[in-house]
């Protein structure tokens, strides 16, 4: 997939306290002031690591909104559906009480990147 240079308008910059660069294109979530941590299985999700330094409590960007690349986990996503995390922060078909987090923007299967319509502060819960 070609470089998706949508998403630089939507980076902020948080603080993780572990070395996150193996958990690149993952769903994050605000821990405390300007602190991330990934997002668990079902989970609100402040956006999707973009950058990490390979160090502890070192800066990190989040795309917090637009269209950004999200691993997709165990059981891949079809166009059109909805998009929550699992327990490592990776994209999958959300279920039942789980907080949608996005769209899929086309299909793709586990491991893969799939590019989906990131709601933001739009987030709701699945009935």
């Amino acid at each position: 997939m070609a470089y998706n240079g949508n998403i630089t308008d939507y980076a902020k910059q948080y603080i993780s306290a572990t070395d996150v660069t193996d958990d690149l294109k993952t769903f994050f979530s605000r821990d405390t002031g300007i602190n991330v941590v990934q997002t668990g299985a079902g989970e609100a999700a402040a956006g999707v690591l973009w950058y990490a330094q390979g160090t502890t409590n070192a800066a990190v960007s989040v795309i917090a909104g637009g269209q950004p690349d999200v691993l997709v986990g165990t059981g891949g996503v079809s166009a059109g559906d909805e998009v929550a995390s699992d327990a490592n922060g990776a994209a999958v078909v959300a279920v039942s009480s789980d907080v949608v987090l996005g769209i899929a923007r086309h299909d793709a299967a586990e491991d893969e990147l799939v590019r989906i319509e990131f709601l933001g502060e739009a987030q709701y819960t699945k009935a």
